[in-house]
């Protein structure tokens, strides 16, 4: 809530910057008619009447940025004698004027840009403009046809169709390819998140076929055993070796369905046996300069996930830069911290890729909380999540067989 309201203060105070800069020209150049005299006083309403309405403009610009650009168009039409270049064409008296200039022109300019880059539509804003444009060029054809073209002609309508097209429909085009390419950007950058979490959610299948095959390896092993025992009777040497055939029938079952997410070749079935401690000796040996401190010994698949691709992440952004590795372990959650101590990166540089994507996938999968970015230290990760299910009992079984 508190961040919604931030927002939308600063979006009220970048409004009001942009009332106050489009309101600059037009009060130092009020939009008069060419019919009304300077005498009759009306160039002070007509300064107070343009900045009224750039006010309403900017104020609906954001809920409706196409009436924003009506509003200001409308009131930029009022005069178009003064413009960037003038010519002279054949049939019609005097000069015509091309992209007529006044204070409303700055307005014209801004609010079309934003509403290309702000509309999620464009058919409505191409029927507007198609609408004006073919209403303005019907009638500068009836005006202009005749023995004698209507002097409004050259005075009026062809300076209203360049002033449209320069200052109104090339800007809202501008606008508009802006508009597509941060749509583009966004569709790209859903689908690298989308790859990522798949990316991750496919290692989580592995590590669960790994455990589950070395737990179901252990079964028949200890029913292979019962089967050979001299002592068993035969009924009950039997019943071992359905337990052991289903055992293996279920390993094969388990192999065939999450193999089948395996991107790679299948890994032997035998569950992650590093610590945090022997991960990071082999982070050392490799010359990495990190600390470890507090639960040393503790072998979790998703702590040792976020230690390995926080430290892969520290030797690839910051080489040679001291990393600290903090896990604490309580009854019911586990808190991974990894501050790689390097400078912020530049404005431009992106911060962080799949592997920050992933992690954040791994954790919440794990039912758990990711963060990470800068802070005073350096750059920090920070992960917490419940502790897994039964580590301690899959250990101390597979020592219990290893002595056997």
């Amino acid at each position: 809530m508190r961040w919604v309201r931030r927002s939308s203060r600063r979006e009220a105070l970048r409004d009001l910057l942009l009332w106050a800069l489009l309101c600059l020209p037009a009060v130092l150049a009020p939009v008069v008619p060419p019919w009304w005299e300077p005498s009759d006083g009306w160039a002070a309403w007509a300064a107070v009447a343009g900045a009224v309405g750039l006010g309403g403009a900017v104020l609906v610009s954001r809920r409706a940025p196409l009436v924003g650009m009506l509003i200001v168009l409308a009131a930029g039409s009022w005069n178009v004698g003064e413009g960037l270049a003038t010519v002279r064409l054949w049939r019609l008296d005097g000069l015509v004027t091309l992209g007529p200039l006044n204070g409303f022109t700055p307005a014209i300019v801004v609010l079309s840009w934003l509403t290309g880059r702000r509309a999620a539509r464009s058919r409505p804003a191409a029927l507007a403009f198609t609408a004006i444009l073919g209403t303005a060029t019907a009638l500068t054809l009836v005006t202009s046809c005749g023995p004698r073209p209507d002097p409004a002609t050259s005075r009026f309508w062809f300076p209203l169709l360049s002033g449209i097209l320069l200052s109104a429909l090339l800007p809202w085009g501008v606008g508009r390819l802006r508009w597509q390419r941060v749509e583009q950007r966004a569709r790209e950058q859903s689908l690298i998140v989308g790859q990522a979490q798949l990316h991750e959610r496919n290692r989580i299948a592995q590590d669960m076929h790994d455990s589950l095959g070395h737990d179901l390896a252990l079964i028949a092993l200890r029913a292979a055993a019962l089967e050979m025992a001299p002592d068993l009777a035969e009924q009950h040497r039997r019943a071992a070796g359905e337990l052991r055939e289903a055992a293996a029938d279920t390993t094969e079952r388990l192999r065939t369905v999450i193999g089948v997410l395996r991107e790679g070749e299948r890994a032997p079935l035998t569950p992650p046996r590093e610590s945090v401690a022997e991960l990071v000796e082999r982070a050392r040996e490799s010359g990495v300069r990190v600390e470890l401190t507090g639960e040393e010994s503790l072998r979790d698949r998703t702590a040792c996930r976020v230690v390995q691709e926080a430290l892969t992440n520290a030797t690839k952004h910051a080489p040679g830069s001291p990393v600290t590795v903090q896990v604490l372990r309580t009854s019911d959650e586990i808190t991974v911290t990894v501050t790689n101590r390097a400078a912020p990166a530049p404005p431009g540089r992106p911060r962080g890729g799949l592997g920050l994507i992933g992690l954040h996938e791994r954790v919440r999968l794990a039912g758990g909380t990711f963060t990470s970015g800068w802070t005073g230290a350096g750059f920090r990760v920070v992960a917490r999540f419940p502790p897994e299910a039964f580590p301690r009992e899959t250990e101390d079984l597979s020592q219990k067989n290893g002595a056997t």
